[in-house]
């Protein structure tokens, strides 16, 4: 089997430049994806939007498998909601070896030491290490809310994290954590894309300026078919994103998309502006949910030129395989 990616040439799960002469962006050759995943499913644990046996919330989770992998990507808003819908939707955890934080805000880390906890009552190996980017432990404050009270909460939780015998793995630049399966590190902004809060600061060199979420990653998933791509908030912006994971993984199609976008609150400018982006970059299928709002998922979905099939609100139990598509929950689809 062989996939033409760009520059790249998939022949089995070995990538070589094609052709042999071509250029490779200075700095890259080293972190250029050498390895797919051909067996990925994607399965929402935690997000806005649930039905049945599942409770929603206002944070995110998903289980990553890719070819027998298992890596949990965020934690969820409350300690249990993670741990109850995955009981609900018979999905075992016990398998998760490396947790991929997409940025250290409460909505996707309060759930991660409950977590740890109850997994290794199963399996005393599991989650042993905790992938975040640069800053993911850097101070802050939100002064209209609390003066100088410690606004990073895995500042104090660190240490409990390090008496269960987890490792924080902070990450300057895209690293494969596991076969396939790579983590951006922080992530360059080259467009004008402002996705976060203006009412917390962070203190940088010293100083505390407004936080833009230096620490915002994404996970992408290498396929034979492309990148699968998962964001917390995308506090980074979504193009800035999948332009640094082609750029800096591999120049590959976006063949999915999922988590959150944080447009709930785009101008129409914002979000004509994003569709219009993302229709050149080419997604093939999008489940977001979370921070991305219903009517932005509803107006990406026209303006990428998907629809009901291969764009969906990304609700808790909805699921992506590799191969078949999105497989939405009846409240999504």
């Amino acid at each position: 089997m062989s996939t033409r990616f760009g520059r790249y040439l998939f022949v089995g799960a070995l990538l070589v430049t094609y052709p042999p002469s071509a250029a490779v962006p200075q700095g890259t050759p080293e972190r250029a994806a050498t390895r797919v995943a051909e067996n990925v499913t994607v399965t929402i644990l935690s997000s806005n939007l649930a039905n049945g046996a599942t409770i929603g919330e206002w944070g995110l989770s998903a289980l990553v498998t890719a070819d027998g992998q298992c890596v949990l990507f965020d934690a969820g808003r409350h300690p249990d909601t993670v741990l109850r819908n995955a009981e609900a939707l018979d999905v075992d955890l016990s398998c998760v070896t490396d947790v991929v934080l997409s940025h250290f805000h409460f909505d996707h880390t309060t759930g991660l030491l409950p977590i740890v906890q109850a997994v290794r009552v199963k399996n005393p190996e599991a989650i042993r290490r905790v992938h975040v980017a640069e800053g993911f432990f850097l101070p802050r404050r939100a002064p209209a809310r609390g003066g100088d009270t410690e606004w990073n909460q895995m500042i104090a939780l660190r240490e409990a994290f390090t008496e269960a015998g987890v490792e924080f793995i902070e990450h300057d630049a895209p690293t494969e954590i596991v076969p396939g399966v790579w983590v951006t590190g922080p992530i360059d902004r080259p467009h004008p894309e402002r996705n976060y809060p203006s009412t917390v600061q962070v203190r940088l060199d010293g100083n505390w300026v407004e936080d833009h979420v230096p620490d915002s990653q994404a996970l992408s998933v290498v396929t034979p078919k492309g990148h699968v791509v998962l964001l917390g908030c995308g506090h980074s912006g979504v193009v800035n994103a999948l332009d640094h994971i082609q750029g800096a993984i591999a120049d590959a199609p976006i063949h999915a998309l999922m988590g959150g976008l944080h447009l709930f609150s785009a101008s129409d400018e914002t979000l004509g502006w994003t569709a219009d982006r993302l229709r050149q970059i080419g997604i093939e299928h999008l489940m977001a949910g979370h921070c991305t709002g219903i009517e932005p998922l509803l107006r990406l979905r026209i303006g990428l030129n998907l629809n009901r099939r291969t764009a969906v609100v990304g609700a808790v139990g909805s699921q992506f395989v590799y191969g078949e598509g999105i497989r939405p929950t009846v409240i999504a689809m």
